[in-house]
Parts: structure tokens; C-alpha cells; sequence
């Protein structure tokens, strides 16, 4: 058995340097992005971020020219795109990114709420000083602490002094519904409120274009492996020995379990391959989470991934029921369908078919 990649003592510089779209982000742009034509949604969205973006660098040059500007011409600093897995969100917010081009941030809601919790909040805004864009994957809250931190945060931001900065974050939830399910909301509605109250809402319509519903993926377990073949696949990797890896999933979990879930994206980054054995239903909680926290980190470094599970468990059932059906049922709905398209992928990869 292998382990993961270690994590590296990085410092603050390092960290924000590294907060830029991923492997499978890294080039893309409005013009790849695909709107499926039965959703006309998807279509308005892009065109409304290709306009975001294009003010963006307007007020920059205004800026630059001395002009009293705070804002960009017109429209709102911060755009909240809202809709289910799979419609292409991730992909619209990197193409804001490379669209704006300099002075811009991409990281994901959790690697924000631990930046301000290992920093501080007013040195965090302070190394944002000459951020012109930052844009946000998966926000979501899932408790009070975070709430508070977001809501300030975001006030802050957008209310600073000097060169505006504008936000446009992901979610799979409504701003105005944020935390629903998963701590007591209502009790804090007013940051809430304030949250909700920074952004333009662009909604989303459209299926999964994995093409993957969650009862299709509870019905067989042809993604899986069986633990020969997987080995048998790990021995034919073509990746460095340092650059895949062979765990079984119990060990896995435990390695999770001991790295801040921050961490995960740079143990990503220094994989080419993961191979997973024995996987079973998940009962824990705190480890399930961990686990879709970690699978959204592969799939955004496009790491191949080949599984086996514990007496052919479908993949669409290793989360215990009552979790999937609880307040994080959309992460672990969005967790499933990654899983799936990274199982395919590599399939291909390996069948000489190609990503």
C-alpha cells in the first residue's frame, strides 16, 4: 500500500500564488463553453459573464486613467451563478478568470474560510489590496462561524477604498437559502441576508451534462473494478511511481482524517493517478464529507481514478441513505457524479480513447 502525497509547508505568498484555476480549468473559455439549446439559461449566463468580465477591464483602464470610479460602469460587483451539478458553472467561473486575466483569485469557498481562519480577516482583505476579481467555486455554509466570517467578508471586499474588486462565486444553493438543513439558519438570517443581498443571482437550468442520475447510478456497479484488475491497471499506469497511488479505502480515510481538508488540493496536484480498493458504504459522516471534499479536488486536477468496491457495492450507494438525503444531499449528489466521469475518463484513457 502507498500513501498519499505529503502536504509541504507553504507560506502566505505561496499560497495565494497558488489560487488559480486547475488542471481541467486551465484553459478554458466562454467560447468553449457548450449551452445545451433546451436551456436557454445557460446561454443568457455565459453572455452575461462574458459582459461582467468586459466591464471589469473597462474599469480597470478607467482606474488606471485617474477616474473617480468604484464601481464597474454598471451592474452589480458580485454575481452569484446558481444552479445544479453538471451545468457548467465551474467552467463559466474559470473563463471570468482567464477573461479578466491579471490580478484575479480562483479558489474554492473552503480554501477562503481557511485562508481567513489561518490569517485573520484584515490580512486577508489586505493581501486581496490589488485583487481586481476573485472568484469562489462551491459556496456554501455550513455553519454559524463561516456565516459570520462570509457575510463581513464580502461587505468588506466590496466595499473597499481605491481599485473596486468584483466576486462571482458557485453554488447549487439559492443565497437566500444557504445553511438550510445543515445548522440553525434561521437563527442568523440577517447575515444571511447580507450575504444574499451583495449579489445578482444568474440561475442556471439544464441536466447533468455527465448524463449520470442518481438512481442510474445506484442501479449496477459496472463502473467498479474488480481489486486483480485494479492492481493489474496500477501496475500499467504509465505515471511515475511517486505520481500514483494504491490505497486501500480504510486507509485512505485515515489519511484524510489526519490533513486539514485544505490541504487536499495541493495532494491533488502531486497525483497523476489514484487507485482506491475495498471501498465500502461510508456510515461516518465527517468521513464522507471528507471524501467528497477530496474527490471535488480530483476532479478539478483531473487525476485518472480507478475504484473497487466491497462485495460489488454500486457507486451510488457508498454514501450511507440517510445522508443522502439530508442537508448535504447536493454535494454528495455533485460528489457521485464527479466520481462517475472520473472513472470514465480513465477508462478511456486506458481503452487508448482519449479524455
Amino acid at each position: 500500500m502507498d500513501h498519499l502525497p505529503s502536504v509541504a509547508a507553504t507560506s502566505i505568498d505561496e499560497v495565494m500564488r497558488g489560487f488559480v484555476p486547475t488542471r481541467r480549468f486551465a484553459h478554458v473559455s466562454f467560447d468553449s463553453y457548450q449551452p445545451d439549446h433546451r436551456y436557454p439559461s445557460q446561454r443568457v449566463a455565459r453572455d452575461r459573464l462574458r459582459e461582467f468580465a468586459a466591464r471589469i477591464g473597462q474599469a480597470r483602464r478607467a482606474h488606471l486613467l485617474k477616474r473617480l470610479v468604484r464601481t464597474p460602469t454598471h451592474g452589480s460587483r458580485a454575481i452569484y451563478l446558481d444552479g445544479g451539478y453538471g451545468v457548467g458553472k465551474t467552467h463559466l467561473l474559470a473563463a471570468t478568470y482567464h477573461a479578466v486575466g491579471e490580478q484575479c483569485l480562483y479558489l474554492s469557498f473552503a480554501e477562503l474560510a481557511y485562508t481567513i481562519s489561518r490569517l485573520g480577516l484584515e490580512p486577508t482583505l489586505a493581501a486581496l489590496e490589488d485583487t481586481r476579481l476573485v472568484c469562489i467555486d462551491e459556496f456554501e455554509l455550513d455553519d454559524v462561524a463561516q456565516t459570520r466570517m462570509a457575510a463581513m467578508f464580502l461587505r468588506r471586499l466590496l466595499q473597499r477604498r481605491g481599485e473596486p474588486c468584483s466576486v462571482v462565486t458557485t453554488s447549487n444553493t439559492l443565497p437566500s437559502d444557504l445553511g438550510r438543513g445543515r445548522f440553525a439558519a434561521e437563527a442568523f438570517q440577517r447575515e444571511i441576508g447580507d450575504i444574499a443581498a451583495n449579489f445578482d443571482v444568474a440561475s442556471i437550468d439544464g441536466q447533468d451534462y455527465r448524463h449520470r442520475h442518481w438512481d442510474e447510478l445506484a442501479l449496477g456497479a459496472a463502473e467498479m473494478e474488480s481489486a486483480s484488475a485494479l492492481r493489474c491497471a496500477y501496475d500499467e499506469d504509465p505515471a511515475p511511481e511517486r505520481k500514483r497511488v494504491l490505497l486501500d479505502a480504510d486507509c485512505l480515510a485515515r489519511e484524510l482524517a489526519r490533513v486539514h481538508p485544505v490541504h487536499y488540493a495541493q495532494i491533488a496536484s502531486r497525483l497523476e493517478a489514484l487507485f482506491v480498493e475495498h471501498l465500502g458504504r461510508i456510515d461516518n459522516q465527517a468521513a464522507a464529507l471528507r471524501l467528497v471534499h477530496f474527490v471535488d479536488k480530483l476532479y478539478d486536477q483531473a487525476v485518472r481514478l480507478t475504484l473497487s468496491t466491497r462485495e460489488k457495492l454500486p457507486l451510488g450507494e457508498i454514501f450511507s441513505l440517510a445522508y443522502r438525503h439530508g442537508g448535504y444531499e447536493k454535494k454528495y449528489r455533485r460528489c457521485l457524479s464527479r466520481l462517475h466521469e472520473l472513472i470514465v475518463e480513465t477508462r478511456a484513457l486506458r481503452n487508448g480513447v482519449g479524455r
